[in-house]
């Protein structure tokens, strides 16, 4: 019996979580810039996808500290940019950073952070103007499956929308 993959590579820059109903950047902020950036900057970073319409949408956000867990997999690895595993989906370009910056806001001017490198679920609250990186995501929506995009997923298309 073949297992169903979660994580699919759209061919776009994108990768598709067919559990949480989510559409990823297959590559980090970090990996497009070659710089690491604070809590402020990631915002810009994640409009600029937005203006640019990057793989067709003009929709893309910083994920909630929740949705970037969700990424977390101890099954799964690649290398980041120091070459140190990371516990993500092969489905995702290795050589990023190993953090990803949420919109989950916490007290004292700071937000809540993800770490992929440890091996076990690491989330913590930096300062804003902290370097790190974010990986943008996307709500997969009702017209991309009317239209019949996720079609090619089976079981994905007819599945509810995610609250």
């Amino acid at each position: 019996m073949e297992l169903k993959k979660r994580f699919v590579d759209n061919g776009d820059g994108t990768v598709t979580d067919l559990e949480t109903k989510l559409m990823w950047k297959q590559t980090d902020s970090f990996q497009d810039t070659s710089q690491w950036t604070n809590w402020y900057k990631a915002f810009k970073y994640i409009r600029s996808l937005e203006l640019e319409k990057f793989a067709g949408y003009a929709d893309w956000r910083m994920p909630t500290l929740e949705e970037a867990e969700s990424l977390h997999d101890e099954n799964h690895s690649i290398k980041d940019m120091d070459r140190m595993d990371i516990f993500i989906s092969e489905a995702f370009s290795p050589g990023g950073g190993f953090t990803s910056w949420t919109a989950t806001e916490m007290p004292h001017s700071t937000a809540a952070i993800f770490y992929y490198r440890y091996g076990h679920a690491n989330s913590n609250q930096k300062g804003r103007i902290t370097k790190d990186s974010v990986r943008a995501v996307r709500d997969v929506e009702k017209r991309e499956r009317e239209k019949g995009v996720l079609n090619k997923f089976p079981g994905f298309a007819n599945s509810p929308l995610p609250r």
